[in-house]
């Protein structure tokens, strides 16, 4: 009776150990392997492209990028680019027209040094839960062509970059070369360019 019991005993712990190797055997290639909707997932993450740029460097860089595929004859002298104050909010309003800044990280202002020239282009970097088109909506609508002293921004286009917004305002000429080459240097990011919406203004 004494040996069946051990035999017993001795048979159980072996079953117990294999249990416990297949378990961990198991455990070990779950992690290294991915259920379908795991690799999809990464898949999907890996196409849809960049959303936002993620920096005043990275603004910076893509301004410069901008302003060397536009003729030296189309852009107006001693342009810098600038990152406007969240917290001056009558200076944004002023440059903008822009009154809510809900889903807004960092304003870029990139505009001509001489005030007599009418030039503006805005990089707005926005949160990842922004409604981007009712930003770029009250951009157009509310933006003054008219801020600086004597002169006027001919015409005016936006566009939705990932989720961040690219406005430029000028003569008809610079504004038409200025956005095609922010839209290159978007694409040229893996970032999803919307269509443009455009507004002819006055002089």
């Amino acid at each position: 009776m004494m040996k069946k019991r051990t035999l017993r005993n001795k048979i159980g712990i072996a079953v117990v150990a294999m249990t416990l190797s297949l378990s961990m055997l198991t455990g070990c290639g779950k992690s290294g392997d991915r259920t379908s909707d795991e690799v999809q997932t990464q898949e999907n993450a890996d196409t849809a492209g960049m959303v936002h740029l993620g920096s005043a460097d990275e603004v910076s860089a893509f301004f410069d990028e901008v302003y060397k595929g536009v003729a030296q004859d189309l852009l107006p002298m001693n342009v810098e680019t600038t990152e406007l104050s969240m917290e001056d909010k009558d200076m944004i309003s002023y440059h903008t027209g822009l009154t809510v800044l809900d889903g807004i990280e960092g304003i870029y202002l990139s505009e001509s040094m001489i005030s007599s020239t009418a030039y503006s282009a805005v990089y707005i970097r926005t949160t990842d839960d922004a409604d981007a088109e009712s930003i770029r909506k009250q951009l157009m609508d509310n933006v003054n062509p008219a801020k600086w002293i004597c002169v006027s921004a001919e015409q005016q286009y936006a566009v939705i970059v990932g989720n961040d917004i690219f406005f430029v305002m000028s003569a008809q000429d610079t504004a038409n070369a200025v956005l095609e080459q922010a839209i290159a240097a978007a694409e040229a990011r893996n970032m999803k360019v919307s269509d443009k919406t455009e507004k002819a203004n006055p002089i």
